[in-house]
């Protein structure tokens, strides 16, 4: 009997699928799973797969919510305590991380961001707002560092988030290659930008 057999009769074929889809998107740059194939990869029946998982959009919710589970356990890994360097710098660190995540595996990327609405699949729905949530602790250090008002620590955040993600779209496109010249910003740089001088938020504050 095969070890995924083995793995399935001893009720681990969930995370069995779940791992496995994760292996084939490594092996790939976009999103295209085949049920059909991926039971055949696991050495089981596609009856199998539909007893764990009510749809294919449901596995892949679960494969989505496991790399924004990844993406937190590389911080908690590499990403340097609280107080152990200023917060600004440990705030584009975490940016810089989080670009590297996504192009080294770019597929599973994808549908972290490209799995249909959130909502409808509550683990990938909690998923996602844990990582922001690391993001949004990150970003209010370095904010209450800069001595602005605490109110910058959500819109930081997202600023942080959107730049890194907008950065790496475009890498995955091949976009930034296209410019004449090449492309002279790396991973490391990207998130240099994340860091808006205090002179601005507080002009921004006494607008009208």
């Amino acid at each position: 009997m095969s070890t995924a057999s083995n793995s399935y009769h001893h009720g681990n074929l969930r995370e069995t699928l779940i791992n496995a889809t994760i292996t084939q998107l490594a092996q790939q740059r976009d999103v295209t799973i085949s049920l059909r194939e991926l039971a055949r990869s696991v050495g089981v029946s596609l009856a199998a797969i539909y007893r764990h998982f009510p749809s294919k959009e449901a596995l892949l919710a679960e494969v989505a919510a496991a790399g924004f589970a990844a993406l937190r356990r590389k911080w908690d890994e590499e990403l340097p305590p609280l107080g152990s360097l200023p917060a600004a710098e440990r705030f584009q660190l975490q940016g810089q991380q989080y670009i590297e995540f996504a192009l080294a595996a770019p597929a599973h990327y994808r549908l972290m961001f490209e799995h249909q609405d959130v909502r409808q699949f509550p683990v990938l729905l909690e998923a996602a707002h844990a990582c922001f949530a690391y993001v949004l602790q990150t970003a209010g250090a370095a904010v209450r560092e800069a001595g602005v008002d605490m109110r910058w620590q959500r819109a930081a955040a997202s600023a942080g988030w959107s730049l890194g993600h907008g950065y790496v779209m475009l890498m995955l496109s091949g976009r930034l290659d296209m410019i004449d010249g090449g492309n002279e910003l790396s991973p490391a740089l990207v998130p240099r930008f994340f860091q808006l001088p205090a002179e601005a938020l507080q002009r921004q504050e006494q607008q009208p």
